[in-house]
């Protein structure tokens, strides 16, 4: 009997989407309150020197050292969905329902890509989310992005029945 293993792919698609949403939304608010905590240490009479200057030191790399984690952490994960996927034996019968699951993977990276947007346009975040180009162009690129992962993930499925 054959069973349908490939909403497993969907499950970890959306884990995917939603992983990638607060890894962003983590990283720009982590930096809004990095600058305040750096803003109030450097600013303190009491805080000796060297320690207002690993903190300004630690401030200045944060944007770009986040979001190079996060653009990894992005590949990565892209990579391990693409291997279990591929790992996965389904038949393709099972085509069709996987795209039409693919389709609500879709829809929940554009409503919290749109969340992600709305976030972001707020005063106190939109400084810090400018900091973040890798962050920003994925958010930004969401939707486009999860269907091409999405027509990798429908390749990965079944490519495996024409090969054996």
């Amino acid at each position: 009997m054959v069973t349908f293993k490939a909403k497993n792919a969907i499950i970890d698609s959306v884990v995917v989407v939603l992983v990638i949403i607060i890894m962003g939304i983590a990283a720009v608010v982590g930096h809004n309150v990095f600058e305040d905590i750096n803003t109030d240490i450097q600013a303190d009479d009491d805080i000796g020197n060297t320690t207002k200057e690993v903190s300004g030191n630690l401030f200045a790399v944060y944007p770009s050292l986040m979001d190079n984690i996060f653009l990894f952490a992005f590949t990565l994960l892209i990579i391990f969905l693409l291997v279990s996927v591929f790992l996965l034996d389904t038949h393709p019968i099972y085509f069709i329902l996987t795209i039409i699951l693919l389709i609500s993977v879709f829809i929940v990276a554009l409503l919290l890509s749109n969340v992600y947007e709305d976030i972001m346009t707020d005063s106190e975040l939109s400084d810090s989310a400018n900091e973040f180009p890798f962050t920003s162009w994925v958010m930004d690129n969401m939707v486009q992005l999860i269907i091409a992962i999405g027509y990798l993930i429908s390749i990965a499925l079944f490519i495996k029945f024409k090969a054996g």
